[in-house]
């Protein structure tokens, strides 16, 4: 049998207890009373035979006392328990018996038989279930006879003893049994409280309610007990409910990282990898009857200069308003992603021939170019987008790629355009992969070079120069500045050619310029990037040093794009320059988006009017007023006024005429390698009076 219940445990376990303890104390009891009974019998029977023993000594001091030793043994009847008696002379000769009334119903061989009585130590003996006493009669030292008295004893100690259990087992039963009721009672007050309890964790187990609450009961530990599971039960559910919170954050967290692992924060829009991932998906499924997946890749033009002008919450709310004009007009028709700052990517399935996809490219640009309202700004970009048709055996990265290829195509080809990829695009990016790869190479082996474009004055005196980078490269022959400039600023490589040149131009002008007593400025442009790296003021300083020259002896181009690029940043570098001893030049005046306010703000010292100004003096009469406001507004501000790519003498009259005090253009000369601008300075030195 399995015990389920700890209350039936208890209470079996109890009676157990009760009832191994009762017996004990019983049999306890009985061995006693046998005890007792035994030293009262003989106690009794002693006394017994030393009376009767006394009574018999004047009987036997006379003759002829047969009959009153028959007479006298018939004392014994009284005592039912007297198996028999016999009365024995000093030698032990049978004088006379008693046969006790048991003894009388046996027959004559089962009873008692004195003839041949062989114990006969005085005192009181045990044998066969007999208590046997035997008594010397008269004085020990004159013994007349003996007295043998054998009484039964067993049969009276076993009904005694049988009395005795009859008499006490009904009673300890009773006693064991009320102690039971009374106990099973306690038990029931006690132990009931942890059969509620029991009950209620089962409750909370199948339920998982954590409200449930059990009524403090009971006594001693289970009370407690009680409380404390209360006590836990509220932890638990304190920590449940915390739990569940967890969970639930845990949950919006996870559907957060989701979220931010497939769209873009800021914009709504799927991020590059989701869009990768659907593109791979569609080209897997794509059919040969299926016209070919278009991929358009876009870029804002502009946006650089509206970020860093009007700040980044302007910048992200331009991005956000664009990808809305995007998906309002692209609708479910295709899916569009933002693939990294201001560039989207436009995926389009549902389109009948290229037409279609021409006016799908050219209804994006419209809509990007159309006015952003934001904050008090009017903004206006355009877009300028490549467009790549996914060829079969193509993967995704490569179908994306080809479209960026062709956006770099169509930004080159005046902006606000799209442009199909083809083949010979990819070339071109190659060679600007080759190019850019090729800048580290050509620094190291010494591709590069410096040629000088002189600045003069108006009477054709040469009063300083420009530093202009030239490349020469074994495997890709003659690079361009307009190729490999703007391509090493969008791999990070401007600025190491940057320090290059100060260091080349440095030591020019010790080596060959300085020892011809030519102590003007040679100017060396700056990049935007230049402008950001505090540690290109370090390069400057040990250049300069290292070739002792004085800082009056360089100035330092910079352009409005690239002051304005960042503004801050920049005029404390250009700040710097300037407290150091350098001239500063604003190059390409006008060509840009500046603000006029700047140019109180940055510590310029020449202003140089860009080539297209030049290129259109005596053309008309607006032509010219912009040039003389240029040079009007340079005077005012106390800056001294630079003209490049002159190229006529009604060119160079006008400009003269003006108040503009430096020419740079073809009209004096070319630029030149440093052996050229040497021996003119020679030339001129010579014929100096």
């Amino acid at each position: 049998m399995r015990i389920r219940s700890m209350r039936t445990a208890i209470m079996l376990l109890a009676l157990i207890f009760m009832s191994v303890i009762a017996l004990t104390i019983f049999f306890l009891a009985i061995k006693e009373h046998r005890s007792l009974y035994a030293h009262y019998a003989e106690s009794d029977l002693d006394a017994l035979s030393d009376n009767m023993a006394n009574e018999l000594l004047p009987l036997l001091s006379r003759e002829r006392q047969f009959f009153q030793l028959k007479t006298y043994l018939l004392k014994l009847d009284p005592y039912e328990n007297t198996q028999g008696a016999a009365i024995f002379d000093k030698d032990w000769r049978l004088l006379e018996t008693y046969i006790g009334y048991q003894q009388q119903h046996l027959k004559q061989h089962q009873q008692i038989d004195f003839t041949g009585w062989s114990l006969r130590q005085p005192g009181l003996h045990r044998e066969d279930g007999h208590l046997i006493a035997v008594k010397a009669i008269g004085d020990p030292n004159w013994v007349l006879g003996y007295l043998v008295i054998v009484r039964d004893f067993s049969s009276p100690l076993e009904q005694s003893t049988h009395s005795l259990t009859w008499q006490v087992l009904p009673a300890a039963t009773l006693s064991i049994l009320l102690l039971m009721l009374a106990f099973s009672a306690l038990g029931n007050h006690w132990l009931t409280p942890l059969a509620r309890l029991s009950t209620m964790a089962k409750t909370v187990q199948k339920t998982q309610d954590y409200n449930v609450r059990l009524p403090v009961s009971g006594s001693f530990e289970v009370e407690s007990l009680t409380r404390d599971i209360n006590d836990m039960l509220s932890a638990i559910r304190q920590e449940h409910e915390l739990n569940k919170q967890h969970v639930v954050l845990l949950e919006q967290r996870r559907e957060t990282m989701e979220y931010l692992a497939n769209y873009d924060h800021l914009t709504g829009l799927v991020n590059r990898q989701f869009f990768r991932k659907q593109l791979e998906t569609l080209l897997k499924s794509q059919t040969t009857s299926q016209p070919a997946i278009a991929i358009m890749y876009a870029d804002l033009d502009g946006f650089k200069l509206v970020n860093d002008s009007l700040g980044h919450e302007v910048g992200d709310s331009l991005l956000l308003n664009a990808a809305k004009r995007l998906k309002n007009m692209l609708g479910d028709s295709g899916l569009v992603s933002r693939h990294g700052g201001d560039e989207f990517l436009i995926l389009v399935q549902q389109y009948e021939n290229e037409q279609e996809l021409k006016s799908i490219a050219a209804r994006i640009i419209d809509a990007l170019t159309q006015k952003f309202a934001i904050d008090s700004w009017e903004i206006r970009v355009s877009a300028s987008i490549g467009i790549a048709l996914a060829l079969p055996d193509q993967d995704a990265n490569t179908i994306i790629r080809n479209a960026d290829v062709a956006m770099y195509e169509a930004k080159h080809s005046g902006k606000a355009q799209y442009s199909f990829f083809n083949a010979e695009m990819m070339v071109e990016h190659q060679r600007r992969i080759e190019v850019a790869n090729a800048i580290d190479s050509a620094i190291a082996n010494g591709e590069l070079f410096v040629v000088y474009q002189p600045k003069h004055l108006c009477d054709g005196s040469i009063v300083g120069a420009e530093a202009l980078l030239r490349w020469q490269s074994p495997q890709l022959g003659f690079v361009s500045p307009g190729e490999f400039i703007p391509i090493a600023e969008q791999s990070g490589k401007v600025s190491q050619l940057t320090q290059w040149i100060i260091n080349r131009v440095c030591a020019d002008i010790e080596d060959a310029l300085l020892p011809l007593g030519f102590h003007h400025p040679i100017a060396i442009n700056l990049s935007a990037a230049d402008l950001k790296k505090y540690h290109m003021l370090g390069s400057i300083k040990g250049a300069v040093q290292k070739y002792s020259i004085d800082a009056g002896q360089l100035e330092f181009e910079v352009t409005e794009h690239s002051y304005l690029d960042d503004f801050d940043t920049t005029n404390r570098f250009l700040s710097d320059i300037a407290d150091m001893g350098y001239s500063i030049a604003l190059d390409d005046f006008g060509t840009g988006y500046s603000s006029l306010s700047y140019l109180n703000r940055i510590p310029i010292d020449t202003l140089k009017i860009d080539k297209q100004f030049v290129d259109h003096i005596g053309q008309s009469q607006q032509d010219d007023a912009l040039v003389l406001t240029i040079i009007e507004m340079g005077k005012r501000l106390g800056m001294q006024l630079c003209a490049e790519g002159v190229e006529s003498k009604a060119q160079l009259d006008f400009l003269a005429a003006s108040g503009c005090q430096f020419i740079q253009g073809y009209y004096f000369s070319k630029p030149m390698p440093l052996n050229d601008l040497c021996e003119r300075l020679w030339a001129a030195k010579r014929s100096a009076p």
